[in-house]
């Protein structure tokens, strides 16, 4: 698998408030780009369904090792990709790591480079749009 995303972000909270909002898909629309719906349970090998861009997909629960790192697997055709969420400890709450490895397979395999930058300019965002969601809003003072 070849790396389309690299990304990290501090969130101004502990890490198992930053889990428990990874883990908790009802957010998932607030902060992954396309995503309406996504339901399943969050344990290791589970099937997570989510509908995107009015398509109903899966991912299985590749990793999952509480509150550190969760890995979601998905395929579509000859596409097939590995979202590994990885939180630490940091100085003013959680580092959050996105890292996202994407296989193109087949014919399409020509155009692996064009599916990995569209997958990092739609899903780079997702760090910053998760802390964004668990990060309470400033409000001015007065």
């Amino acid at each position: 698998m070849t790396t389309a995303i690299d990304t990290t972000t501090t969130i101004a909270a502990p890490p198992d408030a930053v889990w428990a909002a990874l883990t908790d898909w009802s957010l998932a629309p607030r902060w992954m780009p396309g995503v309406t719906a996504m339901s399943g349970p969050v344990s290791a090998g589970a099937v997570v369904t989510f509908t995107v861009r009015g398509k109903e997909r899966t991912a299985v629960v590749e990793t999952l090792d509480a509150p550190r790192t969760l890995a979601l697997l998905s395929r579509s055709g000859p596409v097939t990709a590995v979202y590994t969420y990885t939180l630490a400890a940091a100085a003013g709450g959680t580092s959050l790591r996105l890292l996202a490895d994407v296989e193109v397979r087949g014919p399409l395999k020509v155009l692996a480079p064009v599916v990995r930058r569209s997958i990092a300019k739609e899903d780079g965002v997702q760090p910053e749009r998760l802390r964004a969601v668990i990060e309470p809003v400033s409000r001015p003072a007065g």
